[in-house]
């Protein structure tokens, strides 16, 4: 009587089960993409492509992470017996789980070992006005970013370019190149080479060399901050102003929050001010003689830009830039400020 009963209570329970397996979904199972930061997101592996985890989030949409930076973990999926308190019997356990070693991650979708390679994004925007405002202008941009360990190079490039009624109002060239390496999970160092020149500002070269260290405010998925100082050497070739090299204290923060796994907003800042003034030069005879005056040398950067990626190499930016320079001669050309518009191509 014992053995029959065993039977039928044995039956009536894999007769639920298999009818629990038909109500859940076939989804049942969900995969999850763990970060170094120890954030943990739940979603679709959609592939793995250029050293990049792919993967799709209900909340934040199609995002990409260096596979460096993250691995996928697949949530193995609840027994259906345990769901009406059979327990799983003993010949289904898979035999070489019995066998891995503790705190082995089950489970986990192995990555293959790729160098990480550069990221970049290239971006064009122009311009033509005539009529009423007869105006041209024209923005070429470029940069490029790699991390490798503790390790991380940036790239930078710049050309602006206006005219308005046949007359120059923009033409300059800059670039930049940083390195940044971690000291701790908070903390980095950098070193930071820019150099550029401007016509219409009459600025021959301006070369500067930065070193400074950085803090990690924010440091999430979606949104990260940074704020450091440091300082800066600079030599500058300038007309009108006292030619040769100085030092500047300059402090600094970025900002960058993912609204959606398309539109991202960034924003930097950097202010600099060096106690050395820069004696003013007037043209007398064909030749510049010292003034009376002298400048203070200081200046402020501020830049702001709004991507939204079309396609998955196509975006559209909009920028807002405003530059102040006290140590330039012309009172009109201390102030730079821009609201352009470009399309670029990220690679």
């Amino acid at each position: 009587m014992s053995l029959i009963l065993n039977n039928y209570l044995s039956f009536f329970f894999r007769q639920a089960a298999w009818i629990a397996l038909l109500i859940l979904p076939l989804s049942a199972s969900a995969v999850e993409l763990h970060l170094r930061n120890g954030d943990r997101i739940t979603g679709d592996l959609v592939g793995r492509k250029e050293g990049k985890i792919i993967f799709r989030s209900k909340i934040l949409g199609e995002i990409s992470v260096d596979e460096h930076e993250a691995v996928v973990v697949e949530t193995p999926e609840t027994p259906v017996e345990s769901l009406v308190g059979i327990p799983p019997e003993e010949s289904r356990l898979p035999k070489k789980s019995a066998q891995a070693p503790i705190g082995t991650a089950k489970n986990v979708i192995p990555a293959k070992p790729q160098e990480p390679a550069w990221r970049g994004k290239l971006e064009f925007g122009f311009q033509q006005q005539t009529g009423r405002n007869d105006t041209a202008q024209l923005s070429v941009r470029s940069e490029a970013e790699r991390k490798k360990g503790p390790n991380t190079y940036r790239l930078e490039g710049r050309l602006l370019y206006a005219k308005q009624y046949q007359e120059k109002t923009s033409d300059r060239y800059d670039g930049l190149f940083r390195f940044r390496h971690e000291l701790s999970e908070r903390i980095f160092g950098q070193a930071q080479t820019t150099y550029y020149r401007d016509r219409v500002k009459l600025i021959n070269d301006n070369l500067e060399e930065n070193f400074g260290v950085g803090y990690r405010v924010i440091n999430r998925l979606r949104h990260s901050g940074n704020v450091g100082g440091g300082i800066t050497a600079q030599y500058r070739d300038a007309e009108g102003v006292e030619t040769g090299a100085t030092y500047l204290g300059e402090l600094f923060e970025d900002y960058t929050y993912k609204l959606t796994g398309r539109l991202t907003i960034a924003q930097d800042m950097n202010v600099a001010f060096s106690p050395q003034s820069r004696d003013r030069l007037v043209l007398v005879n064909g030749s510049y003689v010292e003034a009376d005056d002298t400048a203070s040398n200081y200046r402020l950067r501020f830049n702001t830009s709004l991507q939204g990626k079309v396609t998955e190499h196509l975006s559209l930016n909009l920028r807002f830039e405003y530059e102040f320079d006290n140590a330039i001669l012309d009172p009109k050309a201390k102030v730079d400020q821009r609201v352009t518009t470009s399309l670029g191509y990220g690679f």
